[in-house]
């Protein structure tokens, strides 16, 4: 056994295809199946079995992929650290990143051009979708990494979870009372609720709490485009949910009724997914300390907003009342003021 035959080995076992796998590492199918066949025969039994829908490991095979993963992290590990030696005061090579379209809007501008004018030899490369279509990508090799849900089970990926926020209820119209007030989408009368395809990462979670009725709506829509929800609750009654980050530019917005949820209990929970065969470059991290300290920043300022939002509110209505006030004491003063007309003389005369 050699690396190569594991190389070969892991590749059959990712892609669950023989062609697939013989294209990705680059030789001819015959060729690689015949290294595969020189294991079998040195452990003495198959790796896969061959089925009408391609190539299943058996028992035996599960083992050996168990055994081999960490083979081949510390050999790309060990690739990256001896190009990082050569330059241990430097940061440089290329970086492909994607993020989810809320935290574009979020904080990456401010996070990637500081980044940038930190690191000059850094080459980078960034691309947005939603939570499926990343890891579509990142498992293909189109990305190093990305941002977005964590791979479900995916095979051949590796994922963190570095951080986790709320989700905010938002809505054109006051469907849930004072704005800011924590509400129960259960207890929202005919709500309106703009869904997100399942490729997103709040999509299953929301159809399951929709199933066992802990939210109940009237109607609902499909919408895969952060900046189209928004426009569209803000000129109707449907709603949409939001992680917080993305809602920081909308907290004045008086166009918007926006609405911590109490329940059910609903979280946005922040990965880095990568391939476990390629550990991250010293570049990527930091790119993802970077991600994560905007995202712990942008927790803290919403927070400070809705404190000053929710003392907005009891200042509107005082200054509300005190003008009610004003206006009726204006009123008394105009009637005590105002000279009575002298009654008429046939009424002078009827009391006389």
């Amino acid at each position: 056994m050699d690396l190569r035959q594991i190389m070969y080995f892991m590749s059959v076992y990712e892609e669950a295809s023989f062609t697939k796998a013989a294209r990705k590492v680059g030789v001819v199918q015959p060729a690689l199946s015949a290294q595969i066949g020189r294991l079998e025969d040195e452990f003495g039994g198959a790796l896969f079995a061959r089925t009408p829908r391609g190539v299943v490991p058996t028992a035996l095979g599960k083992s050996f992929y168990e055994l081999c993963q960490p083979i081949r992290l510390d050999i790309a590990e060990a690739k990256h650290r001896m190009l990082e030696l050569r330059q241990p005061d430097q940061v440089f090579g290329p970086v492909r990143c994607g993020f989810p379209p809320s935290y574009f809007k979020a904080a990456l501008a401010t996070i990637l051009t500081d980044f940038m004018e930190r690191h000059p030899r850094v080459e980078l490369t960034v691309r947005e979708s939603y939570g499926g279509t990343l890891r579509q990508w990142v498992a293909a090799g189109e990305l190093d990494f990305a941002f977005g849900s964590s791979p479900q089970h995916q095979t051949g990926l590796a994922d963190a979870s570095i951080f986790e926020e709320d989700v905010a209820l938002v809505s054109g119209a006051p469907i849930a009372g004072e704005p800011f007030r924590p509400c129960d989408l259960g207890s929202v009368d005919k709500l309106k609720l703009i869904l997100p395809s399942l490729q997103h990462v709040l999509g299953p979670s929301l159809r399951e709490h929709i199933s066992t009725g802990l939210i109940k709506p009237q109607r609902t829509m499909i919408v895969d485009s952060y900046v189209g929800v928004l426009e569209i609750a803000k000129v109707s009654e449907w709603a949409v949910l939001v992680p917080i980050t993305g809602l920081l530019d909308e907290v004045f917005n008086p166009k918007l009724f926006i609405y911590p949820v109490k329940r059910p209990f609903l979280t946005f929970r922040w990965h880095v997914i990568h391939e476990q065969s390629k550990p991250l470059t010293a570049a990527a991290r930091l790119l993802i300390e970077a991600v994560g300290g905007g995202l712990t920043a942008k927790r803290r300022r919403w927070e400070e907003l809705c404190a000053q939002r929710k003392t907005r509110a009891p200042k509107k209505k005082a200054v509300a009342g005190r003008k009610a006030q004003a206006q009726i004491a204006r009123k008394s003063i105009a009637r005590k003021s105002t000279p009575r007309k002298p009654a008429s003389a046939a009424r002078w005369r009827k009391k006389r």
